[in-house]
């Protein structure tokens, strides 16, 4: 019998041995995984913890994209650490001041678009400027295509097609918002909509024909854009190429697809505890673990597509969605176990650019995984709030009180994450690395969202 066969017999038996039949690891057994990565113990190292560690944690910390966000590395303000105690009121506080500081320091399309997120479209920036008056002035395009010009967000700001469209839709900015292009022709939110529509290009037959990683880094942002512009009914158009595009393609096979990944957390062998190998190593590829997906999906439900079954697909998508919190937390803290020891290899790469330069000065903060880890909790853990909280705002689908304990009692330890936040001192993180801030403020934009959506100070709705 092999090593591996033999571990995993052994595994099985004490499985049994503790009344666990059939649930293949114990929490010990996976802690126990992880200290043996950490000694070297590779024969047993193939653990979800593991697999999303190298996955997930570094690939964008370590390695630039083709097209990187512009950072500026001016010396920032001073933002003291201020401890807060965890309740809602001041997670929401919290929250405000670390996007409203960094945001102003930073002032990069990320940011800026994510402040809009969670501030709404009254927010103004330190100069006073309206935050969306900043964004459509500073980071459009146009370009021509048979005969046409249109405008649109090029991807060195925008990392995912059409999420500014769909954010500036969602915050309720008027269609009549005016947009200047780099060059000075003007252009109206109206016109970025159907300039969108037009240069729009999809395969039914093959979801990563004009883009491989379409489904994991660009079709959530269509799905919501797509959906408000073009509810159910009038579904169809085409494209500036002469193709014909259906909303309906993309929710339906869209969702196909994202369920094949789904589908994974269940596989025989699976534990309740955390998630499985190849569950994990397939859901950290996509855009923070996955959860822009479901938001996608429940706007498209929202906005009224039915296509093949899909209420019923939606409400298993919204179960899982739900499941995932707890699993997602035991492979959070798998994967930082993990970083804590293994992650060193990484960290003496990370605050360069594609050119190995350094973004900032001085070397990586002392207690870096550590922020590493909560930014990681934050970007999970809000971004589902705010899925489930849009789901709970629109009364889009039942959710029965175990589920609304568990929301709530994930959302109650989204307020510890993000007064601890509140509690560190960024400032040296910003010094080093101000795409890293830029990150964090991300999730935190979101996670203010997430918050806000329920209560009067909704950023979607704020007059």
């Amino acid at each position: 019998m092999g090593t591996k066969k033999r571990n995993r017999t052994e595994e099985k038996k004490a499985a049994r041995e503790n009344g666990l039949a059939g649930k293949m690891e114990t929490a010990d057994l996976r802690r126990r995984r992880i200290l043996l990565a950490g000694a070297g113990g590779v024969g047993i190292l193939a653990a979800a913890g593991l697999v999303g560690y190298r996955a997930g944690w570094f690939k964008d910390e370590v390695r630039e994209t083709a097209r990187p966000l512009p950072v500026t590395t001016a010396t920032p303000g001073q933002l003291p650490p201020l401890k807060l105690a965890a309740d809602r009121a001041n997670a929401i506080r919290a929250t405000t001041e670390l996007v409203v500081h960094y945001t102003n320091q930073l002032r990069n399309a990320s940011s800026t678009i994510h402040a809009l997120r969670g501030m709404g479209r009254r927010f103004a920036l330190q100069d006073g400027s309206n935050i969306v008056d900043f964004l459509t002035s500073s980071f459009m395009a146009d370009r021509e295509v048979n005969g046409r010009r249109y405008v649109y967000v090029p991807r060195e700001f925008e990392v995912h097609d059409n999420s500014f469209l769909k954010t500036l839709l969602e915050a309720g900015v008027s269609r009549e918002q005016v947009i200047t292009a780099k060059g000075g022709n003007r252009y109206t939110l109206a016109d970025l909509g159907e300039s969108a529509k037009a240069l729009f290009r999809f395969d039914p037959g093959n979801l990563r024909r004009y883009d491989p990683d379409f489904p994991e880094f660009h079709m959530p942002w269509c799905l919501i854009a797509f959906s408000k512009l073009a509810p159910a009914g009038s579904s169809t158009w085409i494209n500036a190429y002469g193709e014909k595009i259906d909303v309906n393609d993309m929710v339906d096979i869209g969702l196909t697809d994202f369920e094949s990944v789904c589908n994974k957390l269940a596989l025989p062998g699976d534990t309740p505890q955390g998630e499985n190998i190849h569950f994990r190593g397939s859901i950290v590829k996509y855009s923070c673990f996955g959860m822009h997906s479901f938001y996608g999906f429940f706007s498209a439900y929202r906005n009224g597509y039915r296509v093949n079954s899909y209420e019923k697909r939606v409400r298993q998508l919204l179960s899982h969605l739900i499941e995932r919190l707890d699993r997602d937390v035991v492979a959070l803290e798998e994967e930082s176990a993990v970083a804590r020891t293994q992650g060193q290899q990484y960290i003496s790469k990370m605050g360069r650019g594609s050119e190995g330069k350094a973004r900032g000065a001085g070397g990586p903060p002392a207690n870096l995984i550590d922020v590493m880890s909560l930014k990681h909790y934050i970007v999970t853990i809000g971004h589902a709030i705010e899925a489930l909280n849009f789901v709970r705002l629109n009364k889009l689908l039942p959710i029965t009180p175990g589920q609304n304990s568990v929301i709530d009692r994930h959302e109650s330890r989204l307020f510890e994450a993000l007064t601890k936040m509140r509690s560190l001192d960024l400032d040296i993180f910003y010094q080093w690395d101000p795409k890293f801030v830029s990150d964090i403020v991300i999730g935190l934009g979101h996670a203010l969202r997430a918050l806000k959506l329920l209560g009067p100070d909704n950023p979607d709705t704020v007059a």
